[in-house]
């Protein structure tokens, strides 16, 4: 594992979560995929001629927690355009068990961006990124690759998932954690069984940059319109590949590099007629649940029969043994 500065293109799944019934979308369970959601947030955005704007906005995003159906918009997978439009939230479960339940990573929520473990207990090089690299987040979906966040590394310390609370109390003078990252992040992490060193990124913000460069999301002002397709990206190849569609590919670079890659990806956004979101308030906790339901239980059961012999790895794959987590956090 190095710690040079890199280019990261990192792919997630691509899709789209549906309603489950009645306008509402449950907490998604472990045996269920990760997927994206288009969502209606509080936040703040930087238009084309630099000038920063705040009030609802629209972006595509992971959030694994529950969320409720503002409305449906018609998309199609033809057009890339939303099928649906979210609010996001969570709920804790009352007996503070986490069990069967996905995290959300990246999570894109509050002072900072933050990236805390996909693919990286298999991929030890994503523990080792310096101050200044650039992680593009994004799916390849009907022959393009399509970004929804880009990571730019501010700074990052070591941690366990379950000892987050502990660990991650202060990692820096200037990052303050959400109660919602250890609540819908942390906490379900914790629960998959793989208590292995992870890294905990925190992102680059215009308040605060890194060689000009911050992290960001494609965004449009809330209206009532259909929303937006995630823009295509493409890039430099020694750097990136468009075809790319699973895991990530990850290349040495220079911050000068870096800054012309996200110089161009900058470019890209504002050229699809979107803004670079670069805040979002967290997601309220709305109180706590009933314990984790049979189906969230026997499903983190049957990851576990599976993963006897090969302990399942947190964030993007397979689970073993699922602890307690001591407390519900918000009451």
């Amino acid at each position: 594992m190095d710690n040079g500065t890199h280019f990261v293109q990192f792919v997630h799944p691509g899709g789209e979560h549906r309603p489950d019934a009645d306008s509402f979308k449950d907490w998604i369970a472990l045996d269920t995929p990760h997927a994206r959601k288009f969502m209606q947030l509080q936040g703040r955005w930087v238009e084309r001629d630099g000038s920063a704007r705040s009030g609802d906005l629209y972006a595509w995003g992971e959030w694994e927690a529950q969320s409720e159906l503002l409305r449906p918009l018609g998309g199609n997978l033809r057009d890339g355009y939303p099928h649906y439009l979210w609010r996001p939230y969570y709920t804790v479960p009352a007996d503070g068990r986490f069990d069967g339940l996905r995290n959300t990573d990246p999570f894109v929520f509050g002072g900072r961006f933050l990236y805390s473990n996909c693919q990286q207990p298999a991929r030890p090089g994503l523990r080792g990124l310096a101050r200044g690299s650039v992680i593009a987040f994004g799916s390849y979906k009907a022959g393009q690759w399509i970004l929804d966040t880009v990571f730019v590394v501010a700074g990052s310390v070591p941690y366990t998932a379950s000892q987050a609370d502990r660990d991650l109390e202060d990692p820096a003078p200037e990052v303050e954690v959400p109660e919602a990252f250890l609540d819908v992040t942390a906490a379900p992490l914790a629960s998959e069984g793989w208590d292995g060193e992870l890294r905990f990124y925190w992102g680059a913000t215009p308040d605060d940059p890194v060689d000009s460069m911050y992290s960001f999301f494609p965004a449009s002002p809330a209206d009532d319109g259909p929303g937006f397709a995630r823009p295509a990206i493409e890039l430099n190849s020694d750097y990136f590949t468009k075809a790319l569609s699973q895991n990530h590919r990850r290349e040495p670079a220079s911050l000068q590099t870096l800054s012309s890659l996200w110089r161009s990806l900058v470019a890209q956004v504002y050229d699809a007629d979107l803004a670079l979101g670069v805040h979002a308030a967290p997601p309220p906790c709305e109180g706590t649940a009933p314990p984790t339901t049979s189906r969230y239980r026997a499903a983190a059961a049957a990851l576990n029969a599976q993963s006897i012999n090969s302990c399942r790895k947190p964030g993007c794959s397979p689970t073993t043994k699922p602890p307690q987590r001591p407390r519900p956090r918000c009451v």
